[in-house]
């Protein structure tokens, strides 16, 4: 038998997604270090331009009309026309990655997006492959759009999930509560290098704010830190802009206005080092971004979640107490006045909520999983 080929099958619509495919990608190169595996982005398939375009009128969306994508959101999993439409789409997306997917013919195709998840099903569905589709869900929450009788295996956060599928035809058989599959970074003892802090001059003894999510532009990070220089007891301020230069540049400018110390940062790839610094996180509600959190014990503060999955997301963390949700920012220095004044045992028992909420081992069982699938043919 053949050494496993697995290719992963993502969409840049957000970096959880790619992150679910590079944990699960790491977790079963060091279970199966002969694996051979790829993670191919489908906006990789047409035109640089049609990719631009869709994920510019999509952020466009959610900075300006967030209502209007949680009405999309809603439509998309209500209306017959909707899945109508993303079997078209599906179709034409197949059609222009079925060359590549044949001639790497992998053992088994892992989705974290669930628009790969309909490529891969139509190819499945048409006879063009035979290797197992198997879908990972970002969210703590799914979207009919994953929906497809011909995936084998979904890998979802919780069980209310499992519960969803069921009711929309899918056994429970065919899915697996395994969590969201995050880095074992987020979890490593050493994680956090003894110079870290000092290397970004900060004090060891003054809590650190973690502000993420401005980078594709949807939070508002400059009047969040603003802001945050009404807080009276000494903070420090760690705001990772991501590839958004513009608001690198922006928040650059603004630098002798701040009264606290705010430490800007561009892209980086040592986010498990910054949580871990850091005593509470800003943040969208990404799944991906919230699994990272809980997984670090750090307690989060919610800003504007937008309709739809965040929404979704939101009130499941609020409702386990790992998260408050703020809609103003008069609303974001309450919460940030009480979280900080907290009491040592409040906030040991706000990173127990969390920790017990955790699923550090979510990658290494979703790896577990699809090695038993394409190594010994079952599961």
């Amino acid at each position: 038998m053949r050494p496993p080929r697995i290719l992963f099958l993502t969409a840049p619509i957000g970096a959880g997604h790619t992150r679910a495919a590079q944990a699960v990608n790491k977790a079963m190169g060091r279970l199966y270090p002969g694996c051979e595996m790829r993670i191919a982005n489908i906006f990789d398939f047409f035109h640089p331009a049609i990719g631009k375009t869709i994920l510019g009128i999509y952020l466009k969306i959610l900075s300006v009309v967030p209502g209007l994508y949680g009405s999309m959101y809603g439509w998309g999993n209500d209306s017959r026309w909707a899945l109508r439409a993303r079997e078209l789409i599906n179709s034409y997306l197949a059609e222009r990655m079925r060359r590549f997917i044949m001639e790497y013919n992998p053992t088994a195709i892992v989705c974290t997006h669930a628009t790969p998840a309909g490529i891969a099903s139509c190819l499945r569905k048409e006879g063009s492959i035979e290797a197992p589709v198997l879908a990972v869900v970002t969210d703590f929450v799914v979207h009919k759009l994953w929906v497809y009788p011909t995936i084998d295996y979904y890998y979802v956060a919780g069980q209310t999930l499992r519960d969803y599928l069921n009711t929309n035809g899918v056994p429970y058989c065919k899915s697996l509560s395994t969590g969201i599959p995050v880095d074992s970074d987020f979890f490593s003892e050493s994680v956090v290098s003894p110079n870290m802090g000092s290397s970004l001059g900060l004090n060891s003894d003054i809590p650190i704010i973690l502000i993420m999510g401005g980078g594709a532009g949807v939070l508002p990070m400059e009047e969040i830190i603003m802001a945050c220089q009404n807080i009276e007891q000494p903070i420090q301020i760690i705001a990772v802009a991501g590839h958004n230069k513009a608001l690198f540049n922006q928040l650059t400018a603004r630098q002798q206005e701040f009264k606290h110390c705010v430490r800007i940062l561009g892209y980086v790839n040592n986010v498990p080092e910054l949580m871990a610094m850091a005593q509470i996180i800003i943040s969208k509600p990404g799944g991906m971004t919230s699994a990272e959190a809980l997984c670090a014990g750090v307690p989060m503060i919610i800003y504007k979640p937008i309709p739809g999955q965040e929404e979704a997301n939101t009130s499941y963390l609020v409702a386990q107490q790992v998260a408050e949700q703020v809609d103003s920012l008069e609303e974001l220095q309450t919460s940030l006045n009480r979280i900080l004044s907290e009491t040592t045992e409040e906030r040991s028992m706000r990173r127990q909520r969390s920790l017990l909420l955790s699923r550090p081992s979510a990658a290494d069982d979703i790896a577990s999983h699809i090695l038993k699938l394409t190594v010994d043919g079952q599961a």
